[in-house]
């Protein structure tokens, strides 16, 4: 499935943003079928990929 990522994280006003990383890299090690990712907004249907990258911009955020 293709789909737009977002460049940036967004709002995080309501987020948890120690564990939010960590439960995307528990998501990321489960043996799973993910073939969609809801997301909400922007694009709202990703495909797996979309987990990789949203992980990845909270390791890039954090190093900021």
């Amino acid at each position: 499935m293709k789909g737009y990522f977002k460049e940036t994280l967004g709002n995080l006003g309501f987020a948890d943003v120690k564990i939010y990383p960590r439960s995307l890299a528990r998501l990321k090690g489960m043996p799973l079928p993910i073939k969609r990712v809801i997301c909400g907004h922007d694009s709202p249907l990703q495909g797996p990929a979309f987990i990789d990258h949203y992980h990845d911009l909270f390791k890039a955020d954090a190093g900021a």
